[in-house]
Parts: C-alpha cells; sequence; structure tokens
C-alpha cells in the first residue's frame, strides 16, 4: 500500500472480498470508506502519505482499517480528523527516530510485541511488554501491557508519542485493567506485595516513566476522563470504568489543559529517613528493581 494510492485502491485493501463475510453487503462498507475519506480528505491524504510507505504497508497489514483513524476519536474524544491524523503521523515518526526498523516490525507485526522484562511470581511468569493492540487503538499506538503467562494482558496502557511545545512528549490515552472480582482482586494484592508496594496501576505507569527517561521525552501528558475517547457522544454510556482524573491526581499529576493532566518523567524518591526498617527496606529494594528495570529497558529500547 503506498503513498501514492488512490482513496479507491485503498478501498479495494481496506474492505477487499476476503472480508465479504464480516462486513456484509461490503459495498456499503466501501462506500462509506470512500465518502468519508472525501469528507475528510485532508486529513487522509496526511495519514496515507507521511508515514514512509514500508511501515504503512505493515500497519496495514496488521490492522486493515488502519487508514480509518481520521474517521474516529483518537487519544481524546473532539479533536478535529486533522489533529488525528497529525498526533499518528507524529507517533511513527518519532518512534522511526527512537527505534530499529528489526525492533519496530517485532512490536508491530508479532502479536506478543517486545518483552522488555520478565519476572516469576509464585510460579506464574508476567513479562513487560510493548505491543500494538488494535482493541484500544483509539486510546493510542502503542501499549504497555504486564502480561501473565496465566491470564494474559492482565494491564494495558495505552498511549501514542509525538511532540507539544516543550519537546519530546507521551500521551496516556487509556489504562485498563483485569474485572474486579475476588480472584482478581487477591492477585492485585500480591503483585502489589510482591513488587514492593507497588500498584499495579501505579506500576503501570512507573514503567512508561522508565520509557520516556530512556527516550528523551519531556512531558508525559494523561487523559482526563471527561476528554477520553469513549466519552464521546458516539459511544454508550457506562464504556469508561477508571476515574482518570482521581488516579492522576494521585500520582502527582497536575492540570496542564482541559484535556490532559501532566505526570513527572523523573519521579521524586522518597526520603526514607525516619521510616521503619520494613518499610526502608520495601522502599530500597523498590528502587533497586527499578533502577536494573529501566537498565534492561535501555538495551532492549536501542
Amino acid at each position: 500500500m503506498t503513498a501514492n494510492k488512490s482513496i479507491f485502491d485503498h478501498t479495494k485493501v481496506i474492505y477487499a472480498d476476503e472480508y465479504a463475510n464480516t462486513y456484509n453487503p461490503i459495498w456499503v462498507y466501501r462506500m462509506k470508506f470512500i465518502m468519508r475519506a472525501l469528507y475528510y480528505k485532508r486529513a487522509f491524504k496526511h495519514l496515507a502519505n507521511n508515514i514512509e510507505s514500508s511501515l504503512l504497508d505493515m500497519l496495514c497489514t496488521r490492522t486493515h482499517r488502519f487508514l480509518e483513524k481520521p474517521f474516529r476519536p483518537y487519544i481524546i474524544k473532539n479533536n478535529s480528523a486533522f489533529d488525528r491524523s497529525n498526533l499518528v503521523v507524529d507517533h511513527y515518526k518519532t518512534i522511526s527516530e527512537l527505534l530499529s526498523k528489526e525492533t519496530i516490525a517485532e512490536i508491530y507485526t508479532d502479536s506478543k510485541g517486545l518483552t522488555l522484562t520478565s519476572f516469576e511470581i509464585d510460579g506464574i511468569e508476567y513479562s513487560v511488554r510493548l505491543v500494538y493492540e488494535a482493541r484500544y487503538q483509539k486510546e493510542g499506538d502503542m501499549s504497555l501491557v504486564l502480561h501473565s503467562a496465566e491470564d494474559g494482558n492482565f494491564y494495558t496502557l495505552s498511549f501514542t508519542v509525538g511532540h507539544v511545545d516543550t519537546g519530546r512528549c507521551i500521551m496516556i490515552g487509556g489504562l485498563q485493567g483485569p474485572r474486579s472480582s475476588e480472584e482478581n482482586n487477591a492477585k492485585i494484592k500480591k503483585l502489589t506485595r510482591k513488587l514492593y508496594g507497588q500498584r499495579p496501576k501505579s506500576l503501570m505507569v512507573s514503567l512508561l516513566t522508565l520509557i520516556a527517561q530512556v527516550w528523551e521525552v519531556n512531558t508525559i501528558l494523561a487523559v482526563k476522563t471527561q476528554s477520553h475517547t469513549y466519552a464521546a457522544r458516539r459511544y454508550s454510556k457506562g464504556r469508561i470504568k477508571t476515574d482518570y482524573d482521581a488516579l492522576w491526581q494521585e500520582l502527582g499529576g497536575i492540570e496542564y489543559n482541559r484535556h490532559f493532566y501532566a505526570l513527572k518523567v523523573n519521579d521524586t524518591r522518597r526520603d526514607t529517613e525516619g521510616m521503619s526498617r520494613s518499610k526502608r527496606s520495601m522502599y530500597r529494594r523498590r528502587y533497586e528493581w527499578l533502577d536494573n528495570t529501566k537498565a534492561e529497558f535501555a538495551t532492549r529500547l536501542r
């Protein structure tokens, strides 16, 4: 799929005959695509023409409806089609500067993604991965996943990489965890205890800040609840299960603008002076674990 293809050529790929049983009648979907691509022509062309052709081919092979991204909410609920397109283009240009082609291919073609680190808790293997999660693509074009050999993707933090006025930026579009149940709550408590008091949601953000440090990111922005993509009118009510505002505030976030909180790239470490011996030991081991994890990330993200 090359940049000089026409809208009609793209239609035949996105809604190819092989998808006729899924999209029935397929001619209706093709017509809708053509009309939307013409209506959002500037945004569509910007997306189709500004991602390196071999990378675009890879993305469209992985997700055949990739080029429809400007037609739907992305990162926030009410940005313009061109802004959506520009966020996506900026993401892929930025990661192409940060990562090798081989690493990008591992993230975007392998369903398991790129494993950054792994550890074992009570005989269950966990891994931290960077993947492309199509189901969360409205929340970002890259996901940081805490994967459990027992449960699959246990936590997923979706984001995009790009730029704001202050320089390189990560925008968090969503953070998903397991459904609340007695079994899952017990697993969360065990994870928290074994990972030196780090609750999984807090852990996911801490791990993302390590990536941000490796990539020399200046700003981390995290979407507000009211601006989340699933707060858009087109989606049914009740899709948002997390109070993002409360979470970001708990993690020290400060208001950035009407859509985002800003989170610290370099987390302030607690002064352990005056803590009990057990608390000091817990924080010492936590910070050692984070430092070692960052070193692993730096090696994997060359």
